[in-house]
């Protein structure tokens, strides 16, 4: 299974992206930098507020 997150650093998106590679799952998030992602989790860096927030998706 493959799971994107829009954030999953902090508070609840952290606890969904913990769980989910703990079930052996390929977990994405995008996250603006302020926190570090879980462990094992693949990292991008964006902000779906701004202009091109979105653009390091496109290779995702």
């Amino acid at each position: 299974m493959r799971l994107l997150v829009l954030g999953g650093t902090e508070f609840v998106g952290r606890a969904v992206v913990e769980a989910a590679l703990g079930r052996g799952w390929e977990v994405t998030v995008l996250h603006r930098g302020r926190h570090a992602p879980p462990p094992g989790a693949r990292a991008l860096h964006g902000d779906r507020t701004a202009p091109d927030g979105l653009a390091a998706l496109a290779g995702a």
